[in-house]
Order: structure tokens, then C-alpha cells, then sequence
């Protein structure tokens, strides 16, 4: 069970009139409830929350079973205004954590809700940029989540696009990621929330299949508007080529691959080529992790246990 701390002097709705006073369709700062989830966060993470607070009108913390001293620098929140703070006693996943802040912030009269990872770092005008494009669809009604660009960390490259010349346009993709996405929390329940079986890889991917298989869009801005790190990335020169490869964990690389075989199982049919795109990525994944990371032999068999999984829809391995 989820033990909830609200800042003092808030009630545990916004205030109705101010929002009634809005366009209800539209994300601003009196629409949007960004939600974090965290797990023992690192010792910048107050300073990262701090750069969301002025662009939003609530944050919901959600917490997936820190230990200390992590949980204590969550726990500095517990007398701050406009954040809401929920732990969980054991990590229940992103998926989870993320649909128990989309039903507080539903609940509390929200329209909108930004996900955003715990290491992410956002820029001071993600929330405008994102609304921006936004208002420039033709059609409102039919857009499932506005995902952010990013530079990556560790090395300030560009996630996509690197011929970025400026601007703030939004294209048409087949998925983003989670962390500095925008989501109307009307479609989200529609479409049925994030899938908690998932655990934490492939959750944005999901969300993206299956809200394209019911007609709605997902766009991302071509602007950078956050750095974003990607497991613990690292780059290695072969045959004169620049390579980077995240070296997740055995864990994570069992769940990438068990995951994206259960959706290319549900989706072959559907969008092949996003099917066939995401099976060669994790390909290439596993080639690196050969290549170039630590305990090669343990990421590999748990990968292989992936896929076994994965054809099998086995779900319950690892608890």
C-alpha cells in the first residue's frame, strides 16, 4: 500500500474555478501535474525537481522503495508546496508508479500529466515548447502523448536529428520515451494506462502501439528540451567507428528483450516495420554488450532467457 505526504497549505484538489476559467483541453501550468518516479535517486535530484516546479502546478512524487539516504532527500519535499510525495514500500515498477500518479492527478481535476525520469533535467520552457505543439495540430482530439528530443548526458549529443538548426516543430513518430512526455490523462485512461507487467522497459513503446491501433498520434518536438541519460552510456572506437553502448544491468537486459518480444508477438501483424526496427535494436544491443561491456556472459543468458520468455508471454521469472 502507497503512504501519501501532501505540502501544507494546499487542499487535495486544485482550485475548480481557476480551472474552469481555462481552456480544458489545453495544456498550461494550471492544467499540467508533472509526475516523478523515483528509486534511490542520486544527491541532484532536488536541484532537478526544482527546475519543473515553476512550470507546472503540482508534482506527484512517486516513490518505489529508496532506502536511505535517498528516501531523506525525498522526504526534504514533505513541507514544500504544490508536491505531492506517495512511497511504495518495494519497487512496483514504473508502470505502476506512473498510473499511481495519473489517477491522482485525474482525481484532482488535472487534465495533463508530464512523466519525467529522476536523473532527467529539464529545460525552463519544456512545458511551453510542449503545449506549442500542441496548439499547432490540426486535430486536438486524436493526440495520445507529445514526447521531448533530448541531449544525452553524458555526452551532449543530440538523441534525434543531429542536423537540428532550431526551432520548436513537432513531428509524427512511431513512439517516445517516457521521461518528458505530455499526456492527456483522458486518452491515457482511454487507451488503458501504462502496462504494469512491463515493469519498466518498453512501457513507452506500448503505450505508443497501442494508441496508434486506436487512430490517436504521437508526435515529438525536433528541440532538444531536456538531457536525458540512457542506462550509464559509454563510447568505444571499432574499426575507426564510434560506438556507444548503456550497460544496463542483467535484469534490464532481460526485460528489454523479453518485452519487445511479446510486442513483436502482439504487433507483427499490426506495424511490422516498428516491430522489425525495435528486434534490431535489441540485436545490436546484445552485439555491444559482447563487445564492450562487463559480465558479457550473465547479460547474455539473461537476454536469451528473455526471449524464451518472451515467446512463452512468461511473466512471473524474477517474482
Amino acid at each position: 500500500m502507497a503512504v501519501c505526504v501532501d505540502g501544507p497549505g494546499l487542499p487535495e484538489n486544485p482550485p475548480r474555478a481557476s480551472l474552469a476559467d481555462l481552456d480544458a483541453t489545453s495544456p498550461t501550468r494550471e492544467t499540467v501535474c508533472a509526475v516523478i518516479v523515483t528509486h534511490n535517486p542520486d544527491a541532484g535530484f532536488s536541484s532537478r525537481v526544482e527546475k519543473v516546479r515553476p512550470q507546472v502546478a503540482r508534482i506527484v512524487i512517486v516513490d518505489n522503495g529508496s532506502t536511505e539516504p535517498a528516501l531523506g532527500q525525498i522526504r526534504q519535499f514533505e513541507n514544500h508546496n504544490h508536491l505531492r510525495l506517495s512511497f511504495n514500500p518495494t519497487n512496483q515498477g514504473i508502470a505502476r508508479a506512473l498510473n499511481q500518479g495519473a489517477q491522482w492527478a485525474g482525481n484532482s481535476g488535472y487534465r495533463w500529466i508530464l512523466t519525467l525520469d529522476q536523473d532527467t533535467i529539464v529545460s525552463s520552457g519544456i512545458v511551453d515548447a510542449l503545449a506549442a505543439a500542441y496548439q499547432a495540430m490540426p486535430d486536438k482530439r486524436r493526440l495520445a502523448v507529445i514526447g521531448a528530443n533530448y541531449t544525452h548526458r553524458e555526452n551532449g549529443k543530440l538523441a534525434v536529428g543531429q542536423n537540428y538548426q532550431g526551432g520548436l516543430a513537432a513531428g509524427e513518430v512511431k513512439e517516445v520515451i517516457t521521461s518528458g512526455s505530455l499526456i492527456p490523462l483522458s486518452v491515457l485512461e482511454e487507451i488503458g494506462g501504462f502496462r504494469e507487467e512491463f515493469f519498466v522497459d518498453c512501457v513507452d513503446v506500448d503505450y505508443c502501439l497501442r494508441a496508434r491501433a486506436r487512430g490517436f498520434r504521437v508526435l515529438r518536438t525536433t528541440a532538444p528540451l531536456m538531457q536525458h541519460s540512457v542506462g550509464k552510456l559509454t563510447e568505444h572506437r571499432l574499426f575507426g567507428k564510434c560506438l556507444s553502448t548503456t550497460n544496463h544491468s542483467p535484469l534490464r537486459r532481460y526485460l528489454q528483450v523479453r518485452n519487445t518480444v511479446i510486442l513483436a508477438r502482439e504487433y507483427i501483424g499490426r506495424d511490422p516495420a516498428l516491430v522489425l526496427s525495435a528486434l534490431g535494436s535489441r540485436a545490436t544491443a546484445i552485439s555491444r554488450v559482447c563487445l564492450f561491456e562487463t559480465q558479457r556472459l550473465r547479460k547474455l543468458s539473461y537476454s536469451l532467457l528473455g526471449v524464451v520468455d518472451g515467446i512463452r508471454g512468461k511473466m512471473n521469472r524474477f517474482g
